[in-house]
């Protein structure tokens, strides 16, 4: 019995070490199996840009760029032969649109069209597009695309920032998927702005994310230096924007995460201040924010390790993925229990549907306000009826943000091209009109 017991015990173990092995063996390969890729670009700052692709065979990488499509005068070249090609563009002027082409040997690539821009200390008016839980390839991703797309009327110039909310390549977010979900279906996009992207829970399950992007972690695009690739910042014009992996860090009070992130809201100047990260803290959707066990407590530990620290700085907006429908809060504070302890008296700064008024600078406890949006490319079935988030709508779609030095609007674009959700916040000493 006891012979039988100790080959049954090997056998599991056998198996086990088999197991893990294998799941070792797969995850590497979907991390960093070799693929061609288009050119895209990160690191953007007010002075400089990268420019990334992939070829099929090693060779010495040219870019060349200028102020005209018809007159890239600036030519830079790769000091070695390689695969992998990273250049960047150094001394640019701040807030200057430049156009752009690569050329390659091996590799037929698509320079119609491809532009960028640096980063503002300044401007009248932005526009950014918000999408989240994205990755999903299909009829619906690229319906969702075309509204936005109309509602530009399909002139990239009447676009700013793009911002992924996370999920950005299903289903485990290897180096093929991000391909297929990522650079092939919003390649235009990819030509002409960086995809600031958050980090899901399915990126997660592989690290190609990491190995894709490469990230201002010396404060280059603004904000305080965070010498870590999981949190940094962006100031652009009237934005200051934080992006948090709310996935892979210690989400703990005193984290490094945490700790950062009061030293960088401390030091912000900016008007708007617009945190980004996959894990809503306030969610009835496909994910619930009051199931301890749900996506592994992340979400409750976001609510009560981070909302704190939105309210001291005043945080303006919260954006976050993973409920694949749209949630939005009002301006509120202070909620860090689930929610059946959510009381409007008690947390709501200003109970209106969609006009907010808060200070130019910010001040704690000026309230903060909620936004998922998990449904770029696909929905769950939810019941929606969290009372922290009385704005909720099982339907496909994407965020529009409009800011101006003291406005902020937002418009949950739907799949079907219609604003189904619509608020302002202002800081202009204005008043809202009274609601019905």
């Amino acid at each position: 019995m006891k012979k039988f017991i100790k080959r049954a015990l090997l056998f599991v173990v056998v198996i086990a070490s088999l197991y893990g092995v294998g799941r070792l063996i797969d995850v590497t390969y979907g991390s960093y199996i070799f693929v061609e890729r288009q050119p895209y670009m990160v690191m953007q700052t007010p002075n400089s840009i990268t420019i990334k692709w992939q070829t099929p065979k090693a060779e010495i990488g040219a870019l060349a760029y200028g102020f005209s499509q018809n007159n890239l005068n600036h030519v830079l070249l790769e000091e070695s032969s390689s695969d992998k090609h990273s250049i960047t563009i150094p001394k640019l002027q701040e807030c200057t649109k430049y156009f752009y082409s690569i050329t390659s040997l091996s590799m037929n690539i698509d320079n119609e069209g491809r532009s960028f821009s640096t980063l503002c200390k300044s401007t009248d008016f932005q526009r950014l597009w918000v999408i989240g839980d994205s990755g999903d390839r299909g009829a619906g991703q690229t319906q969702v695309y075309n509204k936005m797309l109309d509602y530009i009327h399909n002139d990239f110039s009447q676009l700013n920032m793009w911002l992924l909310l996370g999920d950005n390549a299903y289903g485990s977010g290897t180096q093929k998927q991000f391909n297929k979900a990522l650079f092939e279906p919003y390649k235009e996009l990819v030509k002409r702005f960086v995809p600031w992207a958050v980090t899901g829970n399915h990126d997660a399950r592989r690290w190609a994310f990491y190995d894709i992007w490469d990230f201002p972690t010396k404060g280059e695009s603004g904000g305080v230096p965070s010498g870590n690739k999981y949190f940094y910042s962006i100031d652009n014009a009237n934005l200051h924007i934080v992006m948090l992996d709310s996935e892979n860090p210690s989400l703990d009070k005193d984290s490094d995460m945490a700790n950062w992130l009061r030293k960088d809201l401390q030091a912000n100047t900016k008007p708007w201040t617009i945190v980004v990260f996959h894990t809503p803290p306030y969610t009835d959707g496909g994910h619930k924010s009051d199931d301890d066990f749900n996506s592994g407590g992340r979400m409750g530990n976001m609510r009560e390790n981070f909302v704190p620290i939105f309210d001291k700085f005043g945080v303006d907006l919260v954006l976050n993925g993973h409920s694949h429908g749209y949630e939005r809060s009002k301006l509120m504070i202070n909620h860090l229990g689930k929610s059946d302890t959510f009381n409007a008296k008690k947390y709501l700064v200003q109970d209106n549907d969609s006009c907010y008024t808060k200070p130019l600078k910010a001040i704690q406890n000026s309230g903060t306000i909620y936004l998922v949006c998990g449904s770029s490319s696909k929905l769950d079935s939810a019941t929606l009826k969290h009372p922290a988030m009385p704005f909720a709508y099982q339907k496909m779609g994407s965020v529009i943000l409009e800011v101006t030095p003291t406005t902020l609007t937002s418009k949950f674009l739907t799949i079907n091209g219609e604003i189904e959700d619509e608020f302002i916040i202002k800081k202009d000493n204005s008043t809202c009109q009274k609601e019905k």
